[in-house]
């Protein structure tokens, strides 16, 4: 079904600002089964969904996500004023437990939780992980954490989390993992698929990310990737209904 192979890279940023309940609902609404979501923690250590450390490009504001409570976060901004020039002035920034309190009534859907590097540093290893299977529980077998942090991602196996994905630095990372115990998922940039190189060859299914262009994804599709993050969920999902996949 295509609609498993297409993830909502942030929601739906080509139209609504990113990771914000607004873009999530907005990405189930036009049929996304996945979304992808990026975690910070905040200086009370408490998850919500924001890319950047710095707060300028999303909320407008000269600050850290990480110098504020969970409570001073929330009653800011997340527009992304300078590419939407406050299309969407009610957005707020989201907790990670208001999306999950979502997704709980939307039993089709499912998450990909990628844990920032810069949040895995602040909390700890242990402690970071300890936050957030906590609150991803109630949806614990549709929360997929995923994070470039190798170490992160080896404490949550050895912790026994149901479902893991490496985001990979280079290509050339995922080569050990063709004869090891790769994580269910792997995420790779387009941009650092070398031409030519074999998608199928992972046991893990194979994300490629950050893909617009139907054409290009029906093309990464005949060459073995599993799946394709998109900022434009509907539009893709739309274009590739007349492809023959």
């Amino acid at each position: 079904m295509l609609q498993d192979r297409l993830v909502a890279h942030r929601g739906f940023p080509r139209i609504y600002p990113e990771n914000t309940l607004l873009g999530f609902k907005k990405a189930v609404e036009a049929g996304a089964h996945f979304l992808e979501t990026d975690i910070q923690f905040t200086a009370d250590l408490k998850p919500v969904l924001y890319h950047d450390t710095l707060m300028s490009r999303i909320s407008g504001i000269d600050n850290a996500i990480h110098l504020l409570d969970l409570e001073e976060a929330v009653a800011h901004p997340a527009t992304e004023p300078g590419r939407l020039a406050g299309a969407f002035p009610d957005e707020t920034i989201c907790s990670l437990a208001q999306l999950v309190e979502y997704l709980h009534g939307q039993p089709a859907v499912s998450v990909f939780v990628e844990v920032k590097r810069t949040a895995v540093h602040l909390a700890g290893v242990e402690r970071a992980y300890d936050i957030l299977d906590n609150v991803l529980a109630p949806i614990r077998e549709r929360a997929i954490l995923i994070s470039f942090d190798e170490e992160f991602m080896a404490h949550a196996a050895d912790r026994g989390y149901p479902r893991l994905g490496l985001v990979l630095k280079d290509w050339q990372d995922g080569e050990p993992l063709l004869a090891g115990q790769p994580p269910e998922f792997l995420f790779c940039d387009i941009d650092k698929i070398p031409e030519g190189a074999d998608l199928a060859g992972f046991a893990g299914k194979l994300v490629v990310y950050e893909v617009d262009d139907p054409d290009l994804a029906a093309d990464l599709f005949s060459r073995g990737a599993d799946m394709i993050e998109t900022f434009d969920i509907a539009g893709m999902l739309n274009a590739l209904a007349r492809h023959a996949l």
